[in-house]
């Protein structure tokens, strides 16, 4: 029996049949012939069942029924790869997610490869048609996850970059997984753009979004490319097992950013301290640690981004993007409706005449908070804060950039609080280029400290809250204003003797 498998799934409203014209030229391979078994995933997926005894399995379905099948049929093989086309990519990765969830990380190891055709992981625009009445509306809830950005969907991506995409090593929570994503340059299904998502390993093949995976001989694009991405499957090490410190709870492991990512919110506080000096109001200190797009009852809530004052996109783990996807109004499938602080950050841009050029570093914009007002979260500030490296994907970190940005928050929150009327009087903080600026966590923090302490002595009315989505950090953020807080009696303590 051959020692690898490839387990092809395919899309919404298809079956196995799609990939017979492409398994016919694979099997003539001798080397792919030889080396792989060929399995086939089938799952229910009609526009409509009439029938009041059936339903039409949502993805999380789908995707545990692949579980069962991969289990099923690879146990005698080490090594598997997924070929998936369209919605089979989504079933395969939200298949990934609910291992990783259910801590079954190890399990992953066989599969050295997941190799994805037209995708759709920013969601698919055809789908919105049915919205505009231009198609019949399907009563299929797998089309609904189509839509773009829609929430599950994004809830997988993100446990999917974290556990597999930038996984360090082999553990319960995380399995190093090359993926791969092939757009069709002629899809107006699943646009170039939309099937390439967040991953790092791309191509566009010719074809639309049927024909990308139908190969147009032995010789063709297609062939060549699964037949490469094959060998490749063959040759990937498998991962590693980490040191034993790593079966530690992941919330209190040290040194392992893809997997202490706090879920849900956690906060402390408040830690009370009058930094402006003695017989001055105190300061309330609060810590944040978890999904910024869960916190509430801040006034605002300020975002760290590069000087073109362009956010990330929607599905990115940043603090840019969840605070732009959280902001969003959305309708009830998740399709984005009004983009709040990207049409807005925008609009301030032009009317400053500064649309597609660089901004000084440490600019401030505000922007309305869109959704999160029902958190009462009041106003998104963006600070200019990453400066891009030109010719490569890096960001650096101007000195005067962290301090310019403390001193213009607290500035426009002062004008927007006098000259509009707002009632603010909390803010809240991210680690200014603690993330691509590749700052340290306790570098940051003391550069923001200094210059907010320098704000809080003219004004002392603010309390101040710090936000991070990682446990080691939110951990070290605690045990820094503890110290400041026992430095602070120490010296209180010595005055009074």
């Amino acid at each position: 029996m051959p020692q690898a498998a490839i387990v092809f799934v395919h899309g919404l409203f298809s079956s196995p049949a799609t990939w017979g014209p492409l398994e016919e030229e694979l099997r003539a391979i001798p080397s792919v012939a030889e080396e792989f078994d060929f399995l086939f995933f089938e799952y229910a997926t009609r526009p409509v069942t009439w029938n009041p005894l059936r339903r039409m399995p949502d993805l999380d379905t789908v995707a545990e029924s692949l579980r069962g099948f991969i289990g099923d049929f690879t146990a005698g093989h080490e090594r598997v790869a997924l070929v998936t086309h369209s919605q089979g990519g989504l079933v395969a990765q939200r298949f990934l997610s609910r291992m990783l969830l259910a801590g079954k990380g190890r399990e992953l190891a066989a599969v050295r490869r997941l190799v994805m055709f037209a995708c759709p992981n920013n969601g698919s625009d055809l789908f919105l048609l049915a919205r505009r009445g231009l198609m019949p509306v399907t009563r299929n809830s797998q089309e609904r996850e189509l839509k773009p950005l829609q929430t599950a969907v994004l809830e997988t991506q993100r446990r999917v970059i974290d556990g597999i995409v930038r996984a360090p090593d082999l553990a319960h929570d995380r399995c190093p997984i090359p993926i791969v994503a092939y757009a069709g340059e002629s899809d107006n299904v699943v646009v170039p753009s939309s099937a390439a998502g967040f991953f790092p390993e791309t191509g566009v093949l010719p074809g639309d979004h049927f024909s990308v995976i139908r190969p147009g001989g032995p010789g063709s694009r297609l062939v060549q490319a699964v037949r490469k991405e094959l060998a490749q499957a063959l040759a990937e090490p498998f991962p590693a097992e980490p040191q034993p410190e790593a079966d530690i709870p992941h919330h209190r492991r040290p040194g392992s950013p893809a997997a202490d990512v706090l879920t849900e919110l956690e906060m402390l506080g408040p830690i009370t301290l009058p930094v402006a000096g003695p017989g001055a109001r105190p300061t309330q200190f609060f810590l944040h640690g978890g999904p910024v797009e869960q916190l509430r009852n801040v006034d605002i809530v300020v975002s760290s981004e590069n000087t073109y004052l362009q956010m990330s996109q929607f599905f990115k783990p940043s603090t840019s993007g969840s605070l732009r996807w959280a902001a969003a109004e959305k309708s009830g499938s998740g399709q984005i409706i009004e983009d709040v602080t990207g049409d807005h950050l925008a609009a301030w841009l032009r009317g400053h005449g500064s649309y597609g050029l660089p901004v000084p570093e440490g600019t401030v914009a505000p922007t309305p908070a869109g959704a999160l007002l029902r958190r009462n979260v009041r106003r998104i500030y963006h600070a200019a804060i990453a400066g891009p490296v030109s010719g490569t994907n890096g960001y650096r970190i101007a000195p005067q950039a962290i301090p310019r940005a403390v001193h213009n928050t607290f500035d426009l929150a002062r004008r927007e609080r006098d000259e509009l009327g707002l009632p603010l009087s909390s803010i809240c903080f991210p680690l200014f280029g603690a993330g691509r600026g590749r700052m340290s966590v306790s570098e940051s923090f003391e550069r923001i400290w200094e210059s907010m302490t320098s704000e809080l002595a003219d004004d002392p009315s603010w309390s101040i809250h710090f936000t991070t989505r990682r446990r080691t950090i939110f951990d070290l953020l605690h045990s820094r204003l503890q110290a400041k807080k026992r430095a602070y009696d120490e010296t209180t303590q010595g005055d009074a003797r």
